[in-house]
């Protein structure tokens, strides 16, 4: 059995969920039933699972689970995920009345009032042009620019990726660290390659070893007011043909290409049911090349596909499922530190507040 199983299930069985739940669900996965049976005793009977599932029932409270002891289990997960799917595929049908669907807009910047209105509120994509002419990293920016300010620095990047399918997954353990310039060499003398990359992975060291750099990208913003300071985002670097899988962010993102082009295909928020996600943010389909026999579902999704040129910042929506394959030898910038944030939302707070609402008595109201 995978690893991402034995995890599923150290989850569920922390969580409270019924021997029947966990199985009849792995079951639909396509995993044989023995070994079902026998990955599920043996993780009941391992002490660390137990000491979690204590600790965890005793946090929330005993709080019991909806699928824990019932023989109604799988009727009230169906129940459940049809739900979802039901309000998911309706917003699809209404986003569909959009004549303007499923294509990506590119505007100039607009003030950040209006852009939150129309495509933060909206949970909408759209490109932003014009907006880096006198940002440093694009004036600046070259390979031969990194090499004289960091040639020395040690990077890490991920190397190996071509032996492991599931490379994103398992980025951790394909860290290497390697000189700078050694890397923008190598990269430089490949035409096209997935197998090594530096990407976001590895920030908290890049920040340090390339200070310089991050020092460049440090004034970055979109007309003086988008962004919070100090900055917060990732540097992305890698030959022609690298690849980062379907996924989805926890954030608001402007993806902000500095040097060559990536082809980006996106995939809406609402198309959950339809992704295969298995595992934490990640689809198991191949969206460069669809498997719609092990993947049926997918084709209910729509697929935003298109190109992002140099000097152009894509905006990925929260939850937006994201594919990126780069045309040329890249260098990306991720911002995420905006000026609001949906914490901040008067919906957020109304419903904190409902939580707690005391209906005022007739006297404490004005009369008119």
């Amino acid at each position: 059995m995978e690893d991402k199983w034995r995890h599923w299930i150290a989850k569920c069985l922390t969580k409270g969920h019924s021997d029947a739940y966990i199985e009849q669900y792995l079951l639909t996965k396509g995993l044989p039933k023995e070994e079902v049976i026998t990955e599920l005793a043996s993780a009941k009977s391992h002490p660390y699972i137990k000491g979690a599932s204590e600790v965890y029932q005793r946090d929330v409270g005993g709080a019991p689970s909806p699928f824990q002891g019932s023989s109604d289990d799988m009727f009230y997960l169906d129940k459940a995920l049809n739900n979802q799917a039901w309000v998911l595929s309706s917003y699809e049908k209404l986003a569909r009345l959009d004549p303007d669907f499923g294509k990506i807009q590119r505007i100039n910047a607009p003030p950040l009032s209006t852009f939150v209105s129309r495509y933060i509120s909206a949970n909408r994509p759209v490109i932003i042009q014009g907006a880096m002419e006198n940002w440093i990293p694009k004036k600046k920016w070259s390979f031969d620019y990194f090499r004289a300010v960091h040639a020395d620095a040690i990077v890490g990047i991920q190397d190996g990726r071509d032996t492991d399918p599931d490379y994103e997954k398992n980025q951790k353990f394909l860290r290497s660290e390697v000189r700078f310039d050694a890397f923008l060499d190598r990269l430089e003398a490949t035409a096209s390659s997935n197998d090594f990359y530096m990407t976001a992975g590895n920030m908290g060291s890049h920040r340090d070893a390339l200070y310089s750099l991050f020092e460049d990208a440090e004034s970055v913003d979109i007309r003086g007011e988008y962004f919070d300071f100090p900055a917060q985002g990732s540097l992305w670097i890698g030959p022609k043909g690298t690849i980062t899988p379907l996924h989805f962010d926890m954030i608001n993102n402007f993806f902000c290409q500095i040097i060559g082009r990536k082809r980006i295909r996106l995939v809406p928020s609402w198309s959950l049911p339809w992704v295969y996600n298995e595992y934490h943010v990640y689809s198991e389909v191949d969206v460069k090349n669809v498997d719609f026999g092990s993947f049926p579902e997918f084709a209910k999704a729509t697929v935003y596909d298109f190109v992002i040129e140099p000097g152009e910042v894509l905006f990925i929506p929260l939850g937006w499922w994201h594919h990126l394959e780069s045309l040329d030898h890249s260098v990306s910038l991720t911002r995420k530190n905006l000026k609001v944030s949906s914490k901040d939302a008067y919906g957020d707070g109304f419903v904190r507040e409902s939580r707690l609402f005391k209906p005022r008595s007739s006297e404490s109201i004005p009369s008119e």
